[in-house]
């Protein structure tokens, strides 16, 4: 029976000596916190068992949670085992000043509150002077922003120049701007950042500069936009590293400084203040369109470079814009003039944009392409581009001046004759003069040499326009099906393609080289009318309003059509008349 008591006895002592024990703690690993970075918070819960989560609720209030870990932990000393729970939070302050980390609840347990001072600027350091031994405070971690104009003009360019302060190992992505309206800024960043570093005192710092284009997209007082960092820097943590007392953070294991091995990552977050500035309107132009630049460049070039002009044959002018200090969106499209005697299909254009010399440059490219009409001398006129120098706060003109062209006449026999008719009458009779006054014998030569010349000139061009003839069926291509394939397809440059080998196919004798030519030896005025159609849709680039049903209806009809002799000799040189 005294056995008995006695061992009651110890269980109750066991028992109460582990209810006393059971504890639940709150800790920090520091109670001075610079505003925007981020601290620890530790409860712990000792000798008690539970399947439930603290009430995490109450810090929402003044501090942001950016992770929460959950660990179990038995010691076992002189056969007492101790055992734990532990929760660790990275929590950030939301505001500056005196906060209260309130109690926090878990069954029936209940930590102690704790005050936290958080200071505004960043975290302070203390860095001894070695000159007078003193500490002095400096941030270890800041972020500024600074802007090159505050009154500029709508969609001027404005550097924005970001500098980030480090002088604890911070690490994170490049900073971002937060904006509530997405159409009242532009922003470009102008490449990688430049990092300077020196070491004050055996402290690294770290500068890292940031460059961005601006452009604001309406005038009046406009805020500019806050810069914001997300990132995170390293403490060694002694309690989980076991080599902390061996090895200093110089040295490395497989490209890793043992401190970063052990290390506990601290979530950062810094942001600049907005500021406001005043954006002047645009000043009017004459086309209606607003430029503001640091210099702007209007150049030209034909491919080739000495184009020979003939009637109905396409020529290509590539016209560049280029600017500096704005952004392709910006670019206005370039109007081009008609002239007489000359037809211009301009292409879509094409922009693109890169980063120079710290600065946006933009450049458009649009292909205009030239089809004459008529022979002779033509002018091309002149192409200008209104801008607003921003260096000199006036109104420019970039210029591509007027220039003349001489156009050669058609490449078909009919557009020519009135021009050789004349002279060959002329020579004519010259030449039987001359025959006439020659001795009999030498005549009945040059009359024998003049057939032997005919029959191989007429063996040459038999064969040429047998080549001619069979050309689609030994390249094994059959224009009609072509015609259909690419009309329904809109493939327009097939299209054509598919209508001058048909063309070739169906009228030997007759030198096609452009759809002009095809007009001239099919004489429809449906055809012509199409025809027109599909070259305004070819280098206008309207494929969208060019008619399918239409063309083909037409075409088909040309095509069932009996072949007109007439048309073919009214294409031949009238040399024997």
């Amino acid at each position: 029976m005294k056995k008995l008591v006695l061992t009651v006895a110890g269980l109750v002592f066991l028992w109460s000596n582990q209810v006393w024990s059971q504890t639940f703690d709150a800790t920090v690993n520091r109670n001075k916190i610079p505003e925007g970075e981020t601290f620890l918070l530790t409860l712990e819960l000792k000798n008690a068992q539970t399947d439930n989560t603290p009430d995490l609720s109450v810090l929402d209030k003044d501090f942001h949670t950016y992770s929460i870990s959950h660990s179990y932990r038995t010691n076992i000393v002189n056969g007492k085992a101790d055992m734990s729970q532990q929760w660790n939070l990275v929590l950030m302050p939301n505001k500056a000043g005196n906060l209260l980390l309130p109690a926090i609840k878990l069954d029936n347990f209940e930590s102690q509150p704790i005050t936290i001072e958080v200071s505004k600027a960043g975290s302070e350091l203390n860095i001894p002077d070695e000159k007078n031994g003193k500490a002095t405070q400096i941030n270890k971690f800041s972020m500024r922003g600074q802007i090159d104009n505050k009154t500029p003009y709508v969609q001027e360019q404005i550097i924005y120049t970001l500098k980030l302060i480090d002088r604890g190992g911070l690490q994170g992505e490049e900073p971002y701007f937060e904006m509530s309206d997405n159409n009242d800024w532009i922003i470009k960043s102008l490449g990688a950042p430049i990092v300077n570093s020196q070491v004050i005192n055996g402290q690294t710092i770290r500068e890292l500069v940031f460059k961005y284009a601006m452009f604001p997209q309406k005038s009046g007082k406009m805020t500019v936009p806050a810069a914001k960092f997300r990132g995170f820097y390293l403490t060694k943590d002694t309690r989980h590293d076991p080599f902390g007392r061996f090895f200093d953070d110089d040295v490395f294991l497989a490209g890793f400084g043992m401190a970063d091995v052990f290390a506990t990552k601290n979530p950062i977050f810094l942001s600049t203040k907005p500021f406001e500035i005043e954006v002047k309107p645009a000043i009017a132009s004459n086309n209606g369109w607003w430029l503001p630049a640091q210099d702007v460049k209007l150049y030209a070039e034909f491919e080739p470079s000495k184009p020979n002009f003939k009637i109905g044959e396409a020529v290509t002018r590539t016209i560049y814009l280029q600017a500096a200090g704005v952004i392709d969106a910006q670019l206005p499209e370039i109007k081009f003039t008609q002239a007489g005697g000359i037809k211009q299909y301009p292409e879509k254009p094409e922009t693109m944009m890169k980063v120079q010399d710290g600065k946006v440059i933009s450049t458009q490219k649009t292909a205009n392409v030239y089809i004459p009409e008529k022979s002779g001398e033509i002018t091309l006129p002149a192409i200008i581009v209104p801008w607003f120098n921003i260096k000199t706060n006036k109104m420019e003109t970039a210029r591509i001046p007027e220039q003349k062209i001489f156009v050669n006449g058609s490449t078909t026999a009919q557009k020519i004759i009135p021009e050789v008719v004349a002279p060959q009458q002329e020579e004519t009779v010259e030449q039987t003069e001359v025959v006439e006054s020659l001795p009999q014998n030498k005549i009945y030569l040059l009359v024998a040499t003049a057939f032997i010349l005919g029959i191989l000139l007429s063996y040459i061009i038999m064969k040429v326009l047998g080549t001619n003839k069979n050309f689609a069926q030994n390249n094994k291509i059959n224009p009609l099906h072509e015609i259909r394939s690419a009309a329904k397809n809109k493939d327009l440059r097939k299209l054509r393609d598919a209508i001058l080998l048909w063309a070739k196919n169906r009228y030997p004798e007759a030198k096609i080289f452009s759809l002009n030519d095809v007009e001239d030896i099919v004489a429809s005025q449906a055809l012509s009318c199409e025809l027109e159609k599909l070259n305004e849709a070819l280098y206008a680039n309207k494929d969208a309003d060019w008619n399918t049903e239409q063309f083909l209806k037409v075409f088909e009809k040309v095509n069932r059509a009996k072949i007109r002799k007439k048309n073919v000799e009214e294409l031949l040189p009238k040399l024997y008349k």
